[in-house]
């Protein structure tokens, strides 16, 4: 007896130890025989967490929703662009057919040089100033200011028409990404449903 209370300091601690480590033990050991899966996928205290491919899943999604929402803005900025080529070229299609050679639509006012033809044949035009000293050069120099006039404007319609063609090319390669962006985004969300659903109908089946 005396041995015993010279060291019951030190056994306390360890019968202590002793018992939490057997609660333990039976705890781990009906929490696997108990019928209820030790799996993310199992009810923890009520509430069903998903599984680790459920979530990985799920990122996928959200990535590839990143993805073609990128997509469809930058085929809406090329279609944006098409647009905009598309009527300057109908502009310059009316001048050029209607011989309209000085309209200055917006798109013109930083081109100088045809701002500076459109001058010329302006001035050769402007019946309000006094008669020119040599009336002929005023005409010749209208005539070839109006060839060249022409020239650049041709010029550059058929830049703008280049211009469309690259984008609508670039516009035909977004919308085939975005149509397998769609399509795969589909897929991954009728599989996110079946997992889902594959989970209800386990937590349904467990364990009361």
């Amino acid at each position: 007896m005396s041995w015993l209370k010279g060291h019951a300091p030190m056994i306390w601690p360890a019968a202590v130890l002793a018992a939490l480590g057997l609660v333990v033990l039976i705890r781990l050991g009906s929490g696997r025989t108990d019928g209820t899966p030790a799996s993310a996928d199992g009810d923890r205290g009520g509430i069903v967490t998903a599984a680790p491919d459920s979530l990985a899943t799920a990122r996928r999604l959200r990535l590839l929703e990143d993805e073609a929402g990128r997509t469809r803005e930058q085929l809406a900025s090329v279609q944006t662009e098409s647009s905009i080529r598309q009527e300057r070229v109908a502009v310059l299609d009316e001048m050029l057919a209607t011989d309209s050679l000085t309209d200055c639509p917006g798109f013109l006012k930083d081109e100088t040089t045809v701002r500076a033809l459109q001058k010329i044949i302006r001035e050769a035009a402007d019946t309000s100033h006094p008669a020119d000293d040599n009336p002929s050069r005023l005409n010749t120099a209208a005539t070839v200011a109006r060839e060249r006039l022409r020239q650049k404007l041709n010029g550059l319609r058929d830049r703008l028409n280049q211009e469309l063609g690259k984008l609508e090319s670039q516009a035909q390669v977004l919308r085939q990404q975005l149509r397998a962006q769609t399509e795969a985004l589909d897929v991954l969300q009728r599989q996110i449903h079946r997992q889902s659903q594959s989970r209800a109908v386990q937590h349904s089946t467990g364990p009361a």
